[in-house]
């Protein structure tokens, strides 16, 4: 077990390593910095709104980031700063983008909101690390007469709302893979009352976490099966990694995995390769695998022939819409939110996808390699 410990924890530092050259991670000594993309004046859009001196209108965008320690995260920030370049070249009104990030830290974060906000940014755009916490700082961002955008988390209900929310449909995701897996395992010819699932839960302080559990859920439950067990990992490997295998002896009638992103499935492959469990699907004593996000660790997986499903995402939809609709905050219209669906990649649709270029992750992959 220790050796797995050791593998998968270097996979994930080699990860972490190898994706912030790559993409331009900002770190806590970035906090505050100013993104200010190369910009041509051309107009071309007549609903553009431009200053009595044909100057183009400037909107300043202010973006706390949680942290850029993932592909995700990465991929995201990276896909938002590309895509103000292109929004820069082709609109009337110019994008400036001050980027802080928090480490995951929320209070770092309120501190980083309160920062932008005295640098008189239009619009705050967050990825709130606490949806409960972040409250606080959405009322400050409104008491000074600016614009929140909840970037790709949904917030806890019951507090003051965000202008607009944009970011995945994680209850989808969860829901369209987990169905995927378990209709896999009925054609197989498993029972549903007999399919025990262990559902991994991310931070239950993050309400995308919560709707990742709540997809799963959903789709265990129309699907005729019942969830044996909960692990919440604190979307931590190392957590999965400690947890994972007591939790399997003690429900040893479990056959189905679900994590919430596909990191985390690092964790799971350590544990079931200690048990001698990690064996490629169609082959005896297969553990069924779900996973969320679309990443390139879960396709890879997929390819690879261990995972069963996981439920794609385009993130870099998530990052183009929400620059559209800061501007349209800042410019006085209410854009309302933007969830984007998921869909369901298993080892049977793949291939198809893949001769496309379908996936963000290989787009992305050759974009930073340049």
């Amino acid at each position: 077990m220790k050796r797995n410990f050791k593998k998968v924890m270097a996979a994930v530092l080699t990860m972490a390593l190898v994706s912030c050259p790559l993409t331009a991670c900002s770190s806590a000594d970035d906090a505050g910095k100013e993104t200010e993309p190369k910009t041509e004046e051309k107009k071309t859009e007549a609903d553009s709104k431009d200053s009595a001196s044909g100057e183009k209108t400037e909107v300043t965008v202010g973006i706390a980031w949680p942290s850029l320690g993932t592909q995700a995260w990465s991929a995201m920030a990276d896909y938002l700063r590309w895509y103000v370049d292109e929004y820069n070249e082709k609109n009337d009104v110019k994008v400036k983008l001050i980027e802080t990030t928090a480490g995951d830290d929320a209070a770092a974060q309120e501190t980083q909101i309160r920062d932008l906000l005295n640098q008189n940014v239009d619009v705050v755009v967050s990825g709130a690390i606490d949806t409960t916490a972040i409250w606080s700082s959405i009322t400050e961002t409104h008491d000074a007469g600016k614009k929140f955008i909840s970037f790709c988390r949904r917030l806890t209900p019951g507090g003051p709302e965000a202008d607009s929310t944009v970011a995945p449909d994680t209850y989808d995701t969860a829901y369209v893979s987990v169905d995927a897996a378990i209709k896999k395992m009925i054609e197989s010819g498993i029972s549903a009352e007999d399919i025990k699932v262990i559902r991994v839960q991310g931070d239950l302080k993050d309400q995308n976490a919560m709707r990742y559990g709540e997809g799963c859920e959903a789709a265990v439950k129309d699907n005729g099966a019942a969830i044996a067990a909960d692990i919440e990992s604190n979307w931590s490997v190392e957590t999965v990694m400690n947890k994972l295998a007591p939790t399997l002896q003690a429900n040893p009638d479990a056959n189905l995995i679900f994590t919430p992103n596909e990191d985390l499935m690092l964790g799971v492959q350590s544990v079931l390769e200690g048990l001698g469990k990690w064996i490629k699907t169609g082959e005896e004593g297969h553990m069924y695998l779900a996973a969320a996000g679309g990443c390139e660790i879960g396709l890879n997986m997929i390819q690879e022939g261990y995972l069963d499903a996981t439920g794609y995402e385009n993130l870099p939809e998530v990052s183009t819409n929400t620059i559209d609709n800061a501007v349209k905050l800042a410019l006085g219209e209410e854009p309302g939110d933007f969830f984007v669906k998921s869909e369901a990649i298993t080892p049977e649709n793949i291939q198809p996808l893949l001769d496309k270029d379908y996936f963000w992750v290989y787009d992305y992959v050759k974009k930073t390699e340049k």
